[in-house]
């Protein structure tokens, strides 16, 4: 591929990915899109053929880098209170900058759960899964904590992460939140959400 080229779709990637952010799939348009990356709709169609496969490239891509972010703290030699800190601060962050992904989740896992499945190709789950594991059983034997299951301590702290972005419409919609209370609400959340979590677990 020559510069040229890997230019043309670096701007165009770059600039769908703030469309696709505070537009959705529905709001951003490819003419906007490829306004802003100093092109044409026509090249964006040659590059990516269509509105719904460029908002996949970007979405799956943003799955994956949240996903191995979080499996990167999980292998990390740290308490495990400090890594509840930071995978709510990354999960709540990289929502923040991409509010539509939990949808784009939910709906690729019922339209084309396969794409999902790919995301998570180069993600180590099992090793992830068998250290959390250890991890939890070491400190709730020392007394630090209860016991709960790795699978269960992440389908609490992804609910508690995740959710908020899912009910956004509704919340800013009908229950008076605008864009900035909803952001500060968010901010706020990550030290309630550890708190929480920590809370239910610790002795």
């Amino acid at each position: 591929m020559s510069v040229v080229k890997k230019n043309i779709e670096e701007m165009i990637l770059a600039s769908a990915r703030r469309h696709f952010s505070r537009k959705g799939f529905a709001g951003a348009s490819l003419q906007e899109i490829a306004k802003e990356a100093g092109t044409t709709k026509s090249m964006v169609n040659y590059y990516y053929r269509s509105k719904e496969k460029l908002f996949d490239s970007i979405f799956l891509s943003e799955f994956r880098n949240l996903f191995s972010s979080i499996a990167g703290v999980l292998l990390e030699e740290a308490p495990l209170e400090k890594k509840l800190e930071q995978i709510v601060s990354l999960d709540i962050d990289k929502l923040l900058g991409m509010p539509g992904l939990p949808v784009f989740i939910l709906s690729e896992l019922h339209r084309n759960p396969e794409m999902i499945f790919k995301g998570m190709e180069n993600i180590p789950v099992n090793r992830v899964l068998t250290k959390l594991e250890k991890q939890i059983k070491e400190e709730s034997l020392r007394g630090i904590i209860r016991y709960i299951s790795a699978r269960e301590l992440i389908l609490n702290i992804q609910a508690m992460t995740i959710f908020p972005f899912l009910a956004k419409p509704i919340l800013t919609g009908k229950l008076g939140f605008t864009e900035k209370s909803f952001n500060s609400l968010m901010q706020k959340k990550k030290k309630e959400v550890v708190t929480m979590i920590w809370n239910s677990i610790k002795k």
